[in-house]
């Protein structure tokens, strides 16, 4: 039986451009961009996962978030289904420093490294690179 994952991310904002990672999906030969984050621990209120997702990722401290929504996102990934709940966050990272970086240098808990970049908001609207979830480019 498969499941339901849940999961919480956080967008970041400077200047019209938000931070977003780079991706690539394999079986669809497709890269796409999508915000920070990761699941939710059993127990964990989804905006506790997203500050531990950033401090995980660039080990950076992410405050002052504002849920902007939730998406339920249905979608297939390398080949397989998926079914995530999404809690969409909007944050400012604490040390202001890092609004001065071009690229952030990511890694997940995997060990799995990837760079993540500030897109301007207008561009991606319009461009041919999708923005996963579906639906969060709206909420931006």
């Amino acid at each position: 039986m498969k499941n339901i994952r849940v999961k919480s991310v956080c967008v970041f904002r400077k200047d019209g451009k938000v931070l977003l990672a780079k991706s690539f999906d394999p079986a669809k030969n497709e890269k796409y961009l999508s915000p920070v984050g990761g699941g939710i621990y059993f127990g964990e209120r989804s905006a506790d996962a997203a500050i531990r997702e950033v401090q995980e990722e660039f080990g950076a401290e992410a405050r002052k978030l504002k849920l902007l929504g939730v998406i339920e996102n249905l979608f297939n990934f390398n080949n397989q289904e998926g079914h995530e709940i999404v809690f969409i966050y909007e944050a400012e990272f604490k040390d202001h420093s890092i609004y001065q970086k071009n690229v952030l240098q990511g890694i997940e808990t995997n060990g799995h490294t990837f760079e993540a970049r500030w897109y301007d908001l207008s561009t991606i609207k319009n461009s041919a690179t999708p923005v996963y979830p579906k639906g969060i480019i709206e909420m931006l």
